[in-house]
């Protein structure tokens, strides 16, 4: 596996487990931290993507 393709794995990953646990805990959580949440890890992994494009393609 190439390690560009590693990177885009490990924001995927971090995306689904943050969703799967939000997901799992949603009597834990109110809405409104859990809306937020999901945001703050669509943001930051669209963010880290981002970053590892540039990265890439500089190279």
């Amino acid at each position: 596996m190439k390690d560009e393709s590693f990177h885009y794995w490990i924001g995927g990953a971090a995306l689904g487990s943050w969703l799967l646990h939000f997901a799992g805990n949603l009597d834990f959580y109110e809405i409104e931290k859990i809306v937020s949440g999901v945001v703050f890890i669509f943001i930051a992994v669209f963010i880290y993507i981002l970053i590892t494009f540039f990265y890439y393609r500089r190279r």
